[in-house]
Order: structure tokens, then C-alpha cells, then sequence
């Protein structure tokens, strides 16, 4: 019996994992010299993000694949989670929104600083969704991109990702029961504002003072509060970098060994605030109805909640769970400087044609807002010609009407590749540039970069669009986005068929 709300809940869920792959034994043979404890964590990947690619871009594409664009249009309001947001004064959310196709009356808000900061978010978002009874749908996403020192165990552990989840009264798949938290300044690693990368603290005293004496109060609470006892839990999520900790916590309290969930560390990492959410999707893929699931978040404190399915988790169609999601056939290994290029831990001379002045306009931006962020072409009114840019003058030779066009979205739409240039000469991160025409399903067609391909897309095949970095302005700092063409690939968990 579902103790806590029992309207709201969990109706949808998807995930991002990057298709770059490090191969941990290469990273292990690069700095294993520093350390030769890290030869004991060489097996295995870690996924990481392309050069065009950051929380930003992470998110977008998890909320894409959490729901179809119509319901995303009626979202309330996102809460979104992360310790690596690329802005410290800009909010977030407002980025992540509007390419999610989010409508501008939404309410948007960031959670950071702390590695639970995924799992808090996904509560606020579950009280968002339930505050004064009233119906409405709140979307949660939690992204990180962790980057650890070269050398360090987080350098070798961590991983980049995205899970989102969306809230509502209707089709609920999974109640939160009962939800406890402390709030304990235990410092097991700490990254000052600024600062690229994060100092940590001696393992051994992490687990025994940390982990083993702050979670287990908070745990054995909330199943006191679901009124449940941990013979009844059914899935149990615990992320830690740490071996054996989610399974000594278990044993501790009295939950079965055999519902630990999978930690997905051999196969692509640990996804700093994301991984919790991640863990769920999982275990969302794989829970039948009426099952009890226990999911924890660790960072200067523990948050916990107990969740519990509903009969509908049987009516979402085809699910892939996380690993086979990690393991899928669109990976791209990629070699040991690259990596440290795409991460910012290397400035390679990319020579004169990197050395053009990459200023934002940010009045242009702003003005051209629903192009760039949402891909909103034109479709003429007399004979419904589909355009991008929007312009006064219909484009069909045909047509020519002059007069305002009402907003065709791109982002969902599939598209052909008609043309394919690649270019040396112009400067890119990951040279060289390739880009040319595309067909949209619609009749639209426009210029536009491709992304996150090893060659060049044959004519003819077929492209989805992916929110992706455009450019960075390293005078400035500042980042700016807009849509690409990818090869299409597999579809993700989450998705209704």
C-alpha cells in the first residue's frame, strides 16, 4: 500500500549516455606510472562526453527521450541537478528548457553542490508535482561531466551522463512512499569555486566513518516511515566509486544481496549526481508492479526514498536497461590525447584558424531565441511550404507569399543528408568540420554541421537532430548552442512504443 501521495508519481523516464568511450586499461597505461593502484581499476570504460557535448547538451537530450514533444509542452516546471554546470550565474534550466521544447511559462530551477543533488532534485520535482493537489507535469534531470586530475581514482571511475524523469497524475508507474534526509558536513572530497578539479580524502575512512555511520540511520528511517521491512525492499541503489560499499551498506541493514542493483562501473562509470537516477532507470526497465525500491544519495549528508511501482510499470513498452544502453553498438573509442583535449586538460596549437575572435552577440541571440534553441522553422500559410530561417516571403517559386508563417518544430523530425563537405580549413575542436545540406521529413532544408561520427554520412542516410556546443569563446567563457545532425541510432529507455 503506497503510504505517501497517491496521485502523483513517476510517469516517464529516459536516459543519455555519451557513444565516446575510454578504454580504462589505455588511461591506466598513460598514468598507472603515478600510481600503480590504478592498474586495479584498469579493466572496463568509461563513457565521456564528445568535444561538442557538456551537462547542457546531456540533459537536453535525456528529457528528448523521457516523453514525446507534445507533453513536454504542457511541463510546469524542471528542476535540474549537477555539480559540473557549465554557468555559475546563468541559470541552467533556462538553457536546458526551451531545446527540451518546454514552453517559456515554465519554472525553472538548478540544484547543485553536492553529489545527492540528483536525488534532491528528484524530490522537489515529486512535491512540485504534488503541491495543493492540483494537476500538474514536473520534469526532473540531473547531468554530470566529471573530470578528475589525471591520475586520480575519480580521473579513472567517473563517467558522463543524463536520466530524466517526468511527474504527473496520470499513468503513474511509481509512487514515492516516504522520504527522509540528513544533513551531516562530512567533507570525503571537496572542489572549490573555480577550481577544475576536486580533492578527496583517504578511501578507508570515507567508508567507515562516512558511508558506514551517516546512511544507515537515514535508510533503516525511511523504511520505518514506508512502513517496510528491508526484507520488503525489492531494489536497492546505492552509488559510491567505492567498492563494496552499496553491498556492505545492504548487509548492514538487513537487505537481501541479490537486490543491489547494478552500478554499471565496468561498462561506463560513475556518473556523479546523475548515477542514483540512472540506477533507477535501470531498475524501472526491470521492476514488475507492486515492487519496493530503496534509492539513496550521498554527499554532506544522506536523502533516501522508498518508491514503490504501480500496475501501469507492466504498460510501458520496450525498455532498455542502462547497460545495454552503455554497451551498445553506436560506441566510439577514443584515444588517450583526445580525450584529455575534449575534457579541457590539454590546449594543443590548433594554429591561425583558431585564432578568430568567437564573440556572442548576445542581443542577436536573444532575438533569434526560437530559431537557435528551439529549431522553429516557418510554414507558409497559402501553401504550407515549411522553411527555416522564418522569413516574410514564402520560398516556394511557386508560392511567393508574402505575409507571416505560423512555427513548424524541426528538433523531432528525422532528416536526409543531400550534401557533404569536409573541411580542413576552418577551425574545429575535433577537425575536421563536416557539414551540408539535409532533407527534413517535412520539406525543409537548411545547412548544418554533423556530429559524433567517426566518417563522413553517406548522401542519402538518415540524420536526428542533437543539441550540441557550437562554439566556445574562450576570451569570454562563454558557451553557444545550437542543433547538429547525428547518424540516427537506437532508441533509449524510457520510451513508449
Amino acid at each position: 500500500m503506497v503510504k505517501g501521495d497517491e496521485t502523483t508519481g513517476i510517469t516517464s523516464f529516459g536516459v543519455y549516455i555519451p557513444s565516446m568511450r575510454l578504454q580504462r586499461k589505455a588511461l591506466a597505461n598513460e598514468v598507472g606510472w603515478i600510481n600503480p593502484a590504478l592498474n586495479a581499476y584498469g579493466s572496463g570504460v568509461r563513457a565521456i562526453c564528445d568535444f561538442d557535448e557538456d551537462v547542457i547538451t546531456m540533459a537536453v537530450e535525456a528529457v528528448r527521450h523521457c516523453n514525446d514533444a507534445q507533453a513536454l509542452g504542457e511541463i510546469s516546471a524542471i528542476v535540474a541537478a549537477s555539480t559540473t554546470f557549465p554557468f555559475t550565474d546563468r541559470l541552467n534550466a533556462s538553457v536546458v528548457a526551451p531545446a527540451a521544447g518546454l514552453s517559456d511559462s515554465v519554472q525553472a530551477v538548478d540544484i547543485a553542490s553536492t553529489q545527492r543533488a540528483g536525488v534532491s532534485a528528484f524530490r522537489v520535482a515529486e512535491r512540485l508535482c504534488a503541491v495543493d493537489g492540483a494537476s500538474r507535469q514536473v520534469l526532473c534531470v540531473a547531468a554530470d561531466r566529471r573530470r578528475g586530475r589525471p591520475g586520480s581514482l575519480v580521473e579513472m571511475t567517473s563517467a558522463d551522463a543524463a536520466a530524466a524523469f517526468l511527474f504527473g497524475n496520470e499513468n503513474v508507474i511509481a509512487r514515492v512512499v516516504a522520504h527522509k534526509v540528513s544533513t551531516v558536513d562530512f567533507v570525503d572530497h571537496y572542489r572549490r569555486a573555480n577550481e577544475a578539479y576536486e580533492y578527496g580524502w583517504e578511501e578507508r575512512w570515507i567508508r567507515d566513518e562516512g558511508y558506514r555511520k551517516i546512511a544507515p540511520p537515514v535508510l533503516t528511517s525511511v523504511m520505518e516511515a514506508a512502513g517496510i521491512s528491508a526484507e520488503d525492499i525489492d531494489h536497492f541503489i546505492f552509488s559510491s566509486t567505492i567498492r563494496g560499499v552499496a553491498a556492505g551498506l545492504a548487509k548492514a541493514i538487513d537487505i537481501r544481496d541479490d537486490a543491489v542493483r547494478d552500478d554499471f562501473q565496468d561498462v561506463m562509470g560513475e556518473a556523479g549526481a546523475a548515477h542514483p537516477l540512472l540506477m533507477l532507470a535501470d531498475t524501472l526497465c526491470a521492476a514488475g508492479a507492486g515492487e519496493k525500491i530503496l534509492i539513496a544519495g550521498f554527499g554532506q549528508g544522506c536523502e533516501a526514498m522508498v518508491l514503490e511501482t504501480t500496475p501501469l510499470i507492466e504498460s510501458v513498452g520496450v525498455r532498455h536497461g542502462v547497460r545495454a544502453l552503455a554497451q551498445s553498438d553506436h560506441q566510439i573509442d577514443l584515444p588517450f590525447i583526445r580525450y584529455l583535449s575534449f575534457n579541457g586538460q590539454l590546449d594543443p596549437d590548433f594554429g591561425p584558424r583558431a585564432e578568430t575572435d568567437r564573440k556572442t552577440a548576445l542581443s542577436a541571440a536573444y532575438r533569434h531565441a526560437n530559431e537557435v534553441a528551439r529549431l522553429i522553422a516557418g510554414k507558409c500559410e497559402k501553401c504550407g511550404t515549411v522553411q527555416f530561417p522564418k522569413a516574410k516571403n514564402c520560398v516556394n517559386p511557386n508560392c511567393g507569399h508574402e505575409g507571416e508563417q505560423t512555427d513548424h518544430a524541426l528538433a523531432q523530425e528525422s532528416a536526409i543528408v543531400k550534401t557533404v563537405t569536409t573541411d580542413w580549413l576552418g577551425f574545429s575542436r575535433n577537425p575536421p568540420n563536416r557539414y551540408g545540406m539535409v532533407e527534413f521529413e517535412s520539406g525543409a532544408r537548411m545547412i548544418m554541421n554533423f556530429t559524433s561520427a567517426l566518417d563522413e554520412p553517406p548522401v542519402g542516410s538518415e540524420v536526428s537532430m542533437v543539441y550540441r556546443i557550437q562554439d566556445f569563446d574562450p576570451y569570454r567563457k562563454y558557451h553557444r548552442y545550437s542543433w547538429k545532425a547525428r547518424t540516427c541510432v537506437t532508441p533509449y529507455n524510457g520510451e513508449k512504443k
